[in-house]
Parts: structure tokens; C-alpha cells; sequence
């Protein structure tokens, strides 16, 4: 029973520790190659995970007088299971992430609305919002006409830092 609590004990100290101190977070894995995109069963949290449960469900085994072999089977169940609603769980805290990075697909197809007048074969400013930000692009006429401050345009095109439009 003394080393399944020593287990629990190793993992519940780095689970502290990498709650407390930041350390041990996805970015150091035991399995370096191999890419989870985010935390999976070889981070070193996961394997914390696992630990702590397995040495506590393996001691809570042997205090009921289970042998050694099935109490390591026990703990194994619930280490893996364990670990398993840790990736889970942050991969789904995870995915409710938002990015507030406005990338050059994420305009085109808005509508939006001039704010500097573009002249036939000239620039002007346009505004849109995109995630749920209001976003101030240079614009140019596709068809090389000028469109007058205040009109509606969407947007067709990206290029650098201008946004092709075309009144709508």
C-alpha cells in the first residue's frame, strides 16, 4: 500500500506544482514527436493525472485487502480514465477559445461601409465588422469606378493590406 500512496503523492505534487507554479504545461511533453495540438495523454499533466489516480484507487484497493496485481489493475482503469477526462475536459476548454486575429479570408464576403471616398483609380477606406470588431481596411474599386463615402460595398478580394470592393 506504502508505494501506491508514494505514487499518488508524486503525481498530486506535480499537479500542485504545475498548478501553482505554471510549470509543466503542454509545451513540455515526454513524447516530443508526437503532435497533439493541444494536451493529449503523453503531456506531462496528463501523466500526472494518471499517477495521482492510479496510487490513490491502487492504495483504496489494498486497504480492502485486494491483491497487489489487482489493485494495479484498478489503478490502472482509473489512472487511464482519469487521464482520459483531463484531455477531454482541455480540449474542450480549448476549442472555446476565440481568436481575435482578423486574417484576410475572415473579410471577404462582408459588407461594410466607406468611410474615406474611393476615387476610379485611387484608394479610399473602408470599415467592416469581423469578430465583433470594427476593422479600417484601404480599398479600391473592382470596377474602377468611384464609390462615395457613406456607401455599402463588400468585400471580393484581399490584397496586402487593400481590400477590393464593389458597391452593393
Amino acid at each position: 500500500m506504502i508505494v501506491f500512496i508514494l505514487v499518488a503523492v508524486i503525481g498530486l505534487v506535480l499537479l500542485v506544482i504545475s498548478a501553482v507554479f505554471g510549470i509543466f504545461g503542454d509545451d513540455i511533453e515526454v513524447a516530443p514527436e508526437v503532435e497533439g495540438g493541444g494536451p493529449h495523454f503523453l503531456s506531462l499533466r496528463s501523466i500526472a493525472v494518471f499517477l495521482t489516480a492510479f496510487g490513490t484507487v491502487g492504495a483504496i484497493a489494498r486497504y480492502y485487502n485486494l491483491s497487489a496485481m489487482l489493485s494495479s489493475l484498478w489503478g490502472v482503469l482509473a489512472g487511464v480514465a482519469m487521464s482520459g477526462i483531463y484531455v477531454l475536459a482541455m480540449h474542450l476548454v480549448r476549442s472555446q477559445e476565440a481568436s481575435s486575429l482578423i486574417e484576410d479570408r475572415d473579410l471577404i464576403g462582408l459588407t461594410g461601409r466607406v468611410t474615406v471616398a474611393i476615387p476610379p483609380d485611387g484608394l479610399g477606406e473602408v470599415s467592416c465588422t469581423v469578430k465583433a470588431q470594427l476593422a479600417r481596411r484601404l480599398a479600391r474599386s473592382a470596377n474602377r469606378q468611384a464609390i462615395p463615402e457613406g456607401a455599402i460595398v463588400r468585400i471580393l478580394e484581399v490584397h496586402g493590406d487593400v481590400v477590393i470592393v464593389e458597391a452593393v
